[in-house]
């Protein structure tokens, strides 16, 4: 599970921002909100919130950022690491990145930091300790030589007698992190391969709100029975949508021969996707169809003829599903679009009250949510304010002081009269015109 994160000069994020998972010493909501693993009590479910362009979206693309430096290594030593700075000061645009990463990964909490930019993966460090240790010791420690281009790599005293680290250096690029190395190395490191599963398993893929591959992906999965069909087709059902069933059709068609060797060519193409294709170069259409009880029966509707608010019910029921069965980390940007306000409270609900150890990060802008105190921790609310500079702030409603906590205000109206910021400041509306003004 994720501890903390924390990212600086990345998109509208200049100084490091951290975001934290670790729960405080509330007992609110204990049960359905914090999960003890050793010595941590861990949140389950962060809620973001913030004025439009505030740096929400951009927080949770630095989860996909790591992501991928850690799963997808770079080609070759040419290849950039692409990526946005923080571009509004010159500084700033032209300086480095860092990201750092709490998590407990099996047995183990981990603390990896990682210093980059467009060109070269400039520092990393790792450091582990058992979860009921009070002490941390080094796992590794590399620096890159930009001018040699060449990286050197420190190992911990009980890391650095084995072959096996020795041998993956010879993938290390200064563009790799030791992570997407070990990806590379034909080695065999049990630790390194449980993080990169970690990486590869835990950590779900972002979801923005108009997610073209998400509809594909939850079908596939339900094809697949990663996901229950009869379980999916109960969860629409709960959401009062009006869909009694569903049917669910896989078919497969050829790839036009341009398209697959333009994708062959294409260095920019992930190599999992370029051997995936050349080994089948074919599509996969899922062909859904939600049932509706009409007059005479069952009526099957078309996807695509469906509400959106329908279409995105049945991905977030996959995704409800998903994190429920299995441990996941999940982003999601405005989980509230085109979704009804009570539809979206049960979304959360039923995570809450049914997932074990998957974690839920989401972006809002539906601040009716802090009106019910009974499905929120304050140390589960966090802001984004953007400064004067257009740099984001991201901090936490429980640190706010104890007259503003106090169990008697609500959070909802002492946010909406501005108590916590993260709000637009709007000019006034009336619109002028030359037209207008020479009429006056």
């Amino acid at each position: 599970m994720i501890l903390e994160f924390s990212i600086s000069n990345f998109r509208s994020i200049k100084e490091a921002q951290t975001i934290s998972f670790l729960a405080d010493s509330s007992k609110h909501l204990e049960d359905v909100y914090v999960v003890k693993i050793g010595k941590y009590r861990i949140l389950k479910m962060i809620s973001l919130f913030g004025a439009n362009a505030s740096g929400k979206s951009n927080l949770i693309k630095g989860f996909s950022l790591l992501r991928r430096l850690v799963l997808h290594p770079a080609k070759n030593r040419t290849s950039k690491i692409k990526y946005e700075t923080f571009y509004l000061d010159e500084k700033w645009e032209k300086g480095d990145s860092e990201i750092e990463l709490n998590f407990i990964c099996g047995e183990y909490r981990y603390l990896y930091y990682v210093k980059f930019n467009n060109q070269f993966i400039l520092e990393e460090k790792l450091s582990c300790q058992g979860i009921e240790d009070l002490r941390a010791h080094k796992v590794f420690d590399r620096t890159t030589d930009t001018e040699k281009e060449f990286s050197s790599i420190v190992w911990g005293s009980k890391y650095r007698s084995s072959m096996s680290v020795k041998g993956l250096e010879s993938g290390l690029l200064p563009n790799r992190t030791i992570f997407g190395a070990y990806q590379t190395t034909n080695v065999d490191i049990p630790w390194l391969k449980s993080i990169v599963d970690w990486f590869e398993t835990y950590m779900l893929p972002n979801i923005h709100p108009h997610d073209q591959n998400l509809t594909d992906y939850i079908s596939k999965k339900t094809v697949e029975k990663e996901i229950s069909q009869e379980l999916l087709i109960r969860e629409l059902q709960k959401a009062d949508i009006g869909v009694s069933s569903l049917t669910l059709e896989v078919e497969k068609r050829p790839l036009p021969k341009e398209l697959v060797e333009h994708i062959l060519k294409d260095d920019d193409t992930p190599a999992e996707i370029r051997d995936r294709i050349s080994a089948d170069p074919t599509t996969t259409d899922y062909n859904i169809k939600l049932i509706h009880n009409g007059e005479n029966g069952g009526v099957a509707f078309e996807f695509e003829d469906e509400s959106e608010g329908t279409q995105r019910y049945y991905e977030l029921s996959g995704i409800l599903l998903t994190l429920v069965q299995t441990p996941h980390f999940l982003a999601v940007d405005e989980l509230e679009c085109r979704l009804h306000p009570d539809l979206y409270k049960h979304f959360i609900i039923s995570f809450l009250a049914n997932s074990k150890t998957s974690q839920l990060i989401f972006t809002t802008h539906l601040r009716e949510f802090l009106y019910d105190s009974n499905i929120y921790r304050d140390d589960s609310v966090w802001f984004t304010e953007k400064g004067a500079k257009g740099d984001t702030e991201v901090f936490c409603l429980a640190d706010f002081d104890k007259e503003v906590l106090d169990p008697k205000v609500n959070r909802f109206f002492a946010y909406r009269a501005g108590r916590f910021g993260a709000a637009p400041v709007l000019g006034d509306t009336r619109i002028t015109t030359k037209e207008y003004d020479s009429e006056e």
